[in-house]
Formats: structure tokens, sequence, C-alpha cells
């Protein structure tokens, strides 16, 4: 989509006010100020807002119209004038911000700029809550009208869904490619079903790219069942792929990859405890989660000592430096743990993202993994 109003006057406030947070709880933070303080529905509505949704705001790929028409009666001009105020030693600061709002606001000054910039959003959200002038459109035959929408549907948002999907048709026991190869020339071979009828089809989350067979079935059989189960499907995808970004955000110290090819090398331990149960393991991993356990027990019994000598003696050649790796695990873990995802997934997120950031081989990193975990890198002690 671009650029919109909201965005552009998001992005100008950002460097001003953004004090560390992210873009999606920066657009939250925003539209929470313009409201008033007493409407309940209104701060619930909002906090409910998905990050994805929240992200699509600022960067402009979604317009407001639909939040704006929710709040556009609840707005609170002098709270938002508070939260765009600035100590009044901050004088270069003001007037950075009053030379950034400007072309908006001719009339904006040290004196005003707090009421002029709340006015400007006030605007903004108004604009966007008016309802749309539709043009009247020349009846069309209903199957070609509906060939067409299918067209512009994958026209606009069809490498966003393939993307987002791994290039694999996502429905159940499918898993066909959502391209072919010919002759060396690849193409793509999928439509776009819309998720929920009822649901707008502008909206990217209510769209999924399938297989031409498994679109065709899900159109003709879609009922209250299937489209529950679609919608899970399709949040599970878009879960995955926020993953893959708050991964993508964190760089794996140089030397790392040097680490993880020794490990195949490493020459087969004599006389292994397998029966060993280290500490800090039993004390991090919870009692449900006996899988997990046994496998990162067995990996510590038996590799703990050698990547700790292997890592501590490279750390002493420089090939890498230890101390900064600990803190990208560690920060890793941190921002999983945010989520509020169970150590299993943890786990596997974390060998995902040490293996594609360094092409190492995937059980090498999760012997990784499992010495962060001894380590007390990865997972908090469990509480009694």
């Amino acid at each position: 989509m671009g650029d919109t109003e909201f965005s552009k006057f998001a992005d100008a406030l950002s460097m001003y006010f953004k004090d560390g947070l992210s873009p999606e709880e920066f657009t939250r933070a925003l539209l929470k100020s313009i409201c008033l303080s007493s409407a309940q529905g209104v701060d619930i509505l909002i906090n409910d807002l998905e990050p994805r949704t929240l992200k699509g705001y600022r960067y402009g790929d979604h317009d407001i119209t639909k939040i704006a028409e929710k709040i556009s009666g609840s707005l609170d001009l002098g709270r938002f004038s508070n939260f765009v105020h600035l100590d009044e030693d901050a004088e270069d600061s003001i007037n950075s911000l009053c030379n950034k709002f400007r072309t908006w606001c001719p009339d904006i000054s040290p004196d005003t700029y707090e009421t002029e910039i709340a006015e400007r959003f006030q605007k903004i959200i108004e604009n966007a809550a008016k309802p749309k002038r539709k043009k009247k459109l020349p009846v069309v035959d209903t199957t070609e009208s509906s060939e067409l929408k299918i067209s512009s549907l994958k026209n606009k948002y069809g490498v966003l869904l393939v993307a987002e999907e791994g290039s694999i048709c996502p429905n159940d026991e499918c898993s066909k490619l959502l391209f072919i190869n010919e002759n060396g020339h690849l193409g793509l071979n999928y439509d776009v079903a819309t998720i929920d009828p009822l649901l707008p089809d502008t909206d990217p989350n209510n769209l999924i790219a399938l297989c031409p067979e498994c679109c065709a079935r899900y159109k003709l059989s879609r009922n209250d069942a299937s489209i529950a189960h679609m919608k899970e499907i399709k949040r599970s995808l878009l879960e995955n792929n926020d993953d893959r970004e708050l991964l993508s955000e964190q760089k794996v110290q140089d030397g790392v990859r040097k680490v993880l090819e020794k490990i195949p090398k490493f020459p087969r331990p004599m006389n292994v405890d397998l029966n060993y149960d280290p500490v800090p393991v039993r004390e991090k991993i919870k009692p449900e989660n006996v899988s997990l356990y046994l496998k990162v027990q067995v990996q510590v019994n038996v590799y703990f000592p050698a990547v700790h000598e292997t890592l501590q003696e490279m750390g002493r050649e420089h090939i890498i430096r230890f101390k900064p790796f600990c803190d990208q695990v560690k920060l890793t873990y941190s921002n999983l743990s945010e989520q509020g995802y169970g150590q299993p997934k943890i786990y596997r997120l974390m060998t995902d993202w040490l293996a594609s950031s360094t092409n190492g081989d995937r059980d090498s990193c999760e012997i990784i993994i499992s010495y962060f975990i001894q380590k007390c890198e990865v997972f908090d002690v469990i509480t009694k």
C-alpha cells in the first residue's frame, strides 16, 4: 500500500517519543494516547490489536479505517497533547519537532506544538473513519468477475502469502509445492482463498494461498468448521512468520560455525555415565517436558566438557568472542520467552536460529543449545 497519513504521522513522531518501544507497541501507545482514559471498551479494543496489524498501521501496509471508525467518538486531544509534551529544557528537540510538522501545521510553534500535533492526529483519525464513497461498477458476468477478483488478489498479495507458507500448500495432508519447475523455469502454481467470506478480502490475514486443488475443494465445502480450522492454520503460519522475523534480528557471533564444525569430529568419550543427572538441567526443565529433559541430559553428559573446552580455547585464540556469544544466546532466549512459548518450542526455535544463521548441522546446533541450558543462559530455574 505504501505510506498512509497515519504511517507518515507515526514516523515523524517516532524519533522523539518511541523511547525503546517496538514499532508495534509504539503504534499501540499512539492510539491509546488519543483516546479518553475512561473509555474502557476502546482501551481493551486497542490492547487486543495483533502485533502484525499494528506493524501494518505503522509502515502503511494497512490503513487505519477500521480502528478509526471504532475510536473516533472517544478522542481526547488534551491527553494526546500531554503525550507529545517535551521538557522545556529540550529546546532543540522542540524546534526540530516543529520543523518536522510544519508542512502539516503551518502555524506550529514551541508554544502551540502539543495542540497542533494533537489536532493533526484527530483529523487523520476522523478522515479515516469517514465512509468511503464507492463508485458504481458496470454489471459484468459473475464468473468473469470472480476470476478477475482472484487474479487481483494474487497480484496484490500472492507473493507475500506464498513466502509466508514457505512455498508449500499448508492444507492438511497436502504439502504440494506452490510452484512448478518446467525445464529450469519456475512458475507459481496456486490460488488465493478468502478464509472467512464474512470478513474483508482486502486483509491479508483473511487470505491464504493453497494449491489449486485444495483451494477449489475449500471453496466448495466451506462451512463453520472448515473456516475455523483454516483460521487456525493461518494463525499458525502468522505465528511462525513472526518467529522468523524475531529471530532474524539476532545475529550470531563470528566463529560459531567453526565450533559447530568441530563437534562431529570430537573423539568418542569413554566411560560416560548416561545416568548422571546434571543439576542445572534438572532444575530448569519442567517435569512435564520429559522428552526434552532426556535429550538435553544425554547431550550434556556426552558433550558438555568438550564443547566448553572448545569454546574457551577458541576464545583464547580470538576465533570467537565467547562472552558476546553468551549474551546473544541469552538475548535470543529472552525474546522467545517473552512470547510465552513453552520450553520445547523455545528449544526448537533456538536450534532453528543457530542452524539458519550458520548453515550448521542441526544435531550440532542442538548440542550447543543444550550446553547453554546447562550453563544457565537458556531457561530459568523452576520456581518451587
